[in-house]
C-alpha cells in the first residue's frame, strides 16, 4: 500500500534538476534514487519515530487512555525499498501484517496510513466484544474480581448457576472481558456504535532542508561504487 510521505513538489524538482545537470546514465540514476530512499529517507523516518515527532519536528499527539508506551515503535523495521526501474522510480512501502484482535490480521501499510494521515474509525459493540474475547485470559485485575463478586456474578457449572469464585474469574476472564461484563451488570449505557478519532502523526517525510542535505551527501557518494549492490559486497570477518 502506497501512502503519502513521499517527496513533495519542491524536493522532486530539486532532484530532477540535479540528475539532469549531471546527465546520469539510467542505472546510475536508479542507484541514486535507491541511496536517497535507503540511506536518507528511511533513517530520517526511524529518527522521527524514535524521537516521537513528525517530520516537521512537532511531537506526536499522545494516545488517549493509560497506555504510555512509544507510538509506532515496531513499524520502522517493516519499511522496504522497492526499485521500479521501468518508470525510473523507487517506492517506500510497508511489508507484513500486524496480528489483530479481530478475525483478520491488518496490513502494516494500513496502520501506517492511518497514523500518517489520521482517520476516524467507526466501531460497534459486536466488534468490541470480539476483540475483548481474544485478549489474554487471566489478565483480569483484583479490583475487577472484587467488583464482579460484589455484583453477584454467576456462571453455569453444567448443572446450575453458581456464584463465581475468584479463581473461576481469573481462569475465565481477561481484563477487557471483565470490563464489558461489569458495565452490563451495573446497567451502564453501552453504545452500539461509536467513533474513534486517530490524529495524524506524520512520521513519513522530510523537510526541504533535510532533503537538500541528503541529496548533496548522496551525490558526493554516488561516484564511488554506484554499480555495486550492497548484497553483493563480501564482508570480511572481524
Amino acid at each position: 500500500m502506497q501512502i503519502s510521505g513521499e517527496l513533495n513538489k519542491a524536493q522532486l524538482k530539486e532532484l530532477q534538476e540535479a540528475i539532469k545537470k549531471l546527465e546520469m546514465p539510467p542505472k546510475k540514476k536508479q542507484r541514486l534514487l535507491w541511496r536517497i530512499a535507503k540511506l536518507g529517507m528511511i533513517p530520517a523516518i526511524k529518527r522521527n519515530i524514535k524521537e516521537q515527532k513528525d517530520f516537521n519536528g512537532s511531537g506526536f499527539k499522545e494516545r488517549k487512555g493509560k497506555r504510555k508506551s512509544p507510538l509506532l515503535k515496531k513499524i520502522a523495521k517493516h519499511i522496504v525499498v522497492r526499485e521500479m526501474p521501468a518508470i525510473e522510480a523507487v517506492k517506500l512501502y510497508f511489508k507484513g501484517h500486524y496480528k489483530s484482535t479481530s478475525d483478520k490480521n491488518i496490513p502494516i501499510g494500513v496502520v501506517a496510513d492511518v497514523q500518517q494521515n489520521g482517520r476516524t474509525i467507526r466501531q460497534n459493540a459486536t466488534q468490541f466484544k470480539k476483540q475483548s474475547n481474544s485478549k489474554k485470559k487471566g489478565s483480569i485485575t483484583k479490583k475487577q474480581i472484587k467488583k464482579l463478586r460484589e455484583l453477584g456474578h454467576t456462571h453455569s457449572n453444567g448443572k446450575k448457576e453458581v456464584k463465581s469464585s475468584a479463581k473461576w474469574l481469573r481462569d475465565n476472564y481477561s481484563q477487557a472481558q471483565a470490563g464489558v461484563v461489569i458495565k452490563k451488570m451495573v446497567d451502564e449505557l453501552v453504545k452500539q456504535f461509536w467513533s474513534v478519532k486517530i490524529p495524524s502523526r506524520a512520521f513519513m517525510g522530510i523537510t526541504d532542508n533535510e532533503f537538500s542535505k541528503i541529496l548533496e551527501r548522496q551525490l558526493k557518494n554516488i561516484s564511488f561504487g554506484w554499480d555495486v549492490k550492497a548484497q553483493n559486497i563480501k564482508r570480511g570477518k572481524n
